[in-house]
């Protein structure tokens, strides 16, 4: 009986969905990465001495404001969360 129920369990355990790796970092949204690459592509057209047009130009400087924007109100709220915890404790 209890060699029957170990099997059950591990079949269980087994199907319960893919057993992912950490690779040290944490979990972190979809698009994050998008973001970071949309950050780093902003600044390259910002940086490059080309003679690009210059409404490209003043897009990416739009969004490279827009991405610092959005990281400082991304870590705003992390620290609005850590506050709130510790002061739940």
């Amino acid at each position: 009986m209890n060699d029957e129920k170990a099997a059950l369990r591990s079949t269980d355990e087994h199907n319960a969905g893919p057993i992912r790796a950490s690779n040290g970092q944490g979990n972190s949204p979809w698009w994050q990465p998008w973001k970071q690459g949309l950050h780093l592509a902003s600044q390259l057209v910002i940086a490059t001495p080309l003679g690009l047009p210059a409404k490209v130009v003043q897009a990416a400087k739009y969004l490279n404001l827009l991405l610092g924007v959005w990281d400082s109100l991304e870590q705003q709220q992390k620290e609005d969360a850590g506050n709130n915890q510790r002061d739940a404790s």
